[in-house]
């Protein structure tokens, strides 16, 4: 058999180097740490994101507690639909509905009625007066918001998100 000359010693460093485990890791300065430090720091490293996550979410969370608004709604609402600013009045013989004026498609203001239904300027979905999808593009019916009667004014009060 032939045998090709290699231009490489057998016993080069490289080879030397290769052969040999690399079990710490160099971080400047002659610092060393071993492979389990070093994984354990970029496991830490990589939870501040997270930590920064959650905390501007409990941030967010404050902030929308502040921001409820009260809408005094008079007594003498006539029935059929009535817009009062982010909250819509529906009044029957029977039931005082009272939805949030956002659309549940993209959020823009619903402020019309046509042929008995809320119709949102926006896109054109269109909802029943008891908030229900007629048309889309929406697919959720309209947000029913609590609301509060004062029993010597007949006075509707409802909190909204503003």
């Amino acid at each position: 058999m032939l045998q090709i000359p290699t231009n490489k010693p057998k016993n080069s460093k490289v080879e030397e180097v290769r052969k040999e485990p690399v079990n710490n890791i160099s971080l400047g300065q002659n610092k060393k740490i071993s492979r389990k430090q070093f994984f354990q720091r970029i496991g830490l490293i990589s939870l501040l994101p997270l930590a920064g996550i959650w905390f501007s979410t409990a941030e967010r969370t404050k902030i929308r507690e502040r921001q409820l608004k009260k809408i005094n709604i008079p007594s003498n609402v006539p029935f059929g639909v009535s817009f009062f600013g982010s909250v819509i009045v529906s009044k029957n013989d029977e039931h005082t509905n009272i939805f949030s004026a956002k659309c549940t498609h993209l959020g823009c203001m619903i402020n019309k009625s046509e042929d008995g239904a809320l119709v949102c300027p926006c896109h054109g979905s269109r909802f029943s007066a008891n908030g229900k999808v007629i048309k889309g593009p929406a697919d959720k019916s309209l947000e029913k918001l609590p609301y509060k009667t004062n029993p010597r004014t007949g006075e509707i009060t409802v909190e909204v998100l503003v």
